[in-house]
């Protein structure tokens, strides 16, 4: 079977670069440990320093580490007593968030989107409607649409959300793939976004360890939901990427990444033929837009039983809206090149016919 459903790309180089530097490290008992939510300011400092910007940077006293996205989410779910109240989501948003907040019991309403992201004239409606608590967001390389949104809408979003008084949610999975980002929602809007970094998807699906800033009127709130759900982060994890972000180690491997990633769309470009798809150039995913009058599920049972496994809209909407049919393509799962090209190859032809 031929997987374009995931997304941990691991680059063969990067394996032996990690054994070098588990060897590298000093002797230390700590590593074996937990690291206490809200202690360790060293560590929390260097964390603020790898996610500042020219003229954006970040209080340490805002950052908090997290064992991974899905376990930043849930803290933040948590601390935010989010529980029964209403979260905006893109009309086409990350499946794994709408699950777990499903999982609890948020009441989730979708926004409409155009080619900068959330709509801000539709998001003050929604938020006035519904009485929203907050926006869920993945702005810098969106999961799944591939859009990044431009500083001007980010902007237009921080007015919508301090007019309506609700929590921003800024999930930068993949923005690390993204050369010259525009600033986080959590540098634009600080007293009310919630961000979150995590290294699993820059690092290793292993490397469990996120960075989360939280606003300083939450802070207490994060750090018992994070010593409730995992008592804390992982020491080794902490230390060692640290020291990477430090040095330059963790920057060089992102570049390797998008170095990959790029090599890998332009083998995407040729085997998909001339079909429209949107992506960043290096990002590892896709999304092939395919006609209203589809029938997304047949194409689905078709792909499969030639062997191809994809995510289809379905996964990524609160109710079935035929103007978002589409396939999300992951590159980053399959490590040899005529592979990747024959899965691709496949999808191109059971869409065309």
């Amino acid at each position: 079977m031929i997987d374009l459903r995931y997304n941990y790309p691991v680059l063969p180089a990067h394996h032996e670069l990690f054994r070098q530097a588990l060897a590298a490290l000093p002797p230390d008992e700590a590593y074996l440990l937990m690291e206490p939510p809200g202690h360790y300011a060293a560590d929390r400092a260097v964390a603020a320093a790898w996610l500042a910007r020219p003229g954006f940077s970040i209080d340490p006293d805002t950052v908090h580490l997290g064992c991974g996205g899905h376990h930043a989410l849930v803290a933040i779910l948590l601390a935010a007593q989010l529980a029964g109240r209403t979260v905006v989501v893109d009309a086409v948003a990350y499946n794994g968030f709408l699950l777990l907040a499903r999982r609890f019991g948020v009441q989730l309403v979708a926004c409409p989107l155009d080619a900068d992201g959330m709509e801000p004239a539709a998001l003050e409606r929604l938020c006035r409607q519904h009485r929203a608590a907050a926006v869920y967001l993945t702005p810098t390389v969106h999961n799944p649409l591939g859009l990044v949104m431009p500083l001007a809408r980010r902007r237009e979003l921080v007015e919508v959300a301090r007019r309506a008084d609700v929590l921003l949610i800024d999930d930068d999975a993949y923005g690390f793939l993204q050369p010259e980002a525009p600033p986080s929602f959590a540098q634009l809007a600080p007293e009310r976004s919630f961000y979150i970094f995590s290294l699993a998807k820059a690092v290793a699906p292993g490397a469990k360890l996120s960075y989360i800033v939280a606003p300083p009127q939450w802070r207490e709130e994060l750090i018992n939901a994070i010593r409730t759900l995992t008592g804390g982060s992982v020491m080794l994890l902490t230390r060692l990427l640290g020291t990477w972000a430090q040095n330059g180690q963790l920057a060089q491997l992102i570049a390797d990444k998008q170095r990959e990633a790029r090599r890998r769309q332009a083998l995407a470009a040729a085997a998909l033929r001339g079909l429209p798809y949107q992506a960043q150039p290096t990002s590892f995913h896709l999304w092939l837009p395919l006609p209203a009058t589809a029938d997304v599920p047949a194409l689905e049972r078709q792909l499969l039983a030639r062997g191809v496994e994809v995510v289809t809209s379905a996964a990524y909407q609160l109710s079935s809206n035929p103007a978002h049919n589409g396939l999300r393509l992951a590159l980053g799962n399959i490590a040899d090149d005529a592979l990747l090209t024959r899965g691709l190859s496949l999808v191109a032809d059971t869409v065309l016919g």
